[in-house]
């Protein structure tokens, strides 16, 4: 049971970034799971009711596992 225990902390989920439109968060999930990393997406219905909604109030957010953070900046970053 401890070894499970482990297994989740290691397993921790983070808010990557938060994006104005769906289409931006949608190329960097794109990109990312391209390389092999695990990510979702949320918000995305509230950005669709309101167009407005936007990353200051929250925005279209992109998680990931937390182990996973340098190598997706390493990759978002790239020009």
């Amino acid at each position: 049971m401890e070894k499970d225990m482990e297994n989740h902390d290691s397993d921790k989920i983070v808010v990557y970034s938060g994006y104005n439109t769906l289409s931006e968060a949608y190329e960097a999930r794109n990109m990312l799971e391209s390389c092999d990393i695990p990510c979702f997406i949320s918000n995305e219905n509230m950005a669709t009711v309101y167009p407005m909604f936007d990353s200051n109030v929250g925005g279209v957010r992109l998680h990931l596992f937390e182990k996973d953070l340098a190598r997706a900046r390493e990759i978002l970053q790239k020009p």
